[in-house]
């Protein structure tokens, strides 16, 4: 059990860390080039900032609630 906990946190690490690399890449094309005035490099820009974004979201919230668990254990003991 704790296996596969660990597995998928390290999964979610990685995703997490992904989806920053992914918003620095668009928030940098957006910022440092003119390719985001045309339509492809829009359409690249909102794919990175908005895939980005989502990839990072669930591990946080996984921290929080590993984090409550532990609490949760700590106050039964």
């Amino acid at each position: 059990m704790t296996d596969t906990i660990k597995s998928a946190m390290n999964l979610l690490k990685f995703l997490h860390w992904l989806g920053a690399l992914m918003l620095v890449c668009g928030l940098g094309i957006y910022m440092l080039t003119q390719w985001s005035l045309e339509i492809s490099g829009m359409l690249l820009v909102s794919s990175l900032i908005g895939l980005g974004l989502v990839l990072m979201s669930p591990y946080p919230v996984v921290l929080f609630i590993q984090w409550a668990k532990r609490q949760d254990e700590l106050t039964k003991d």
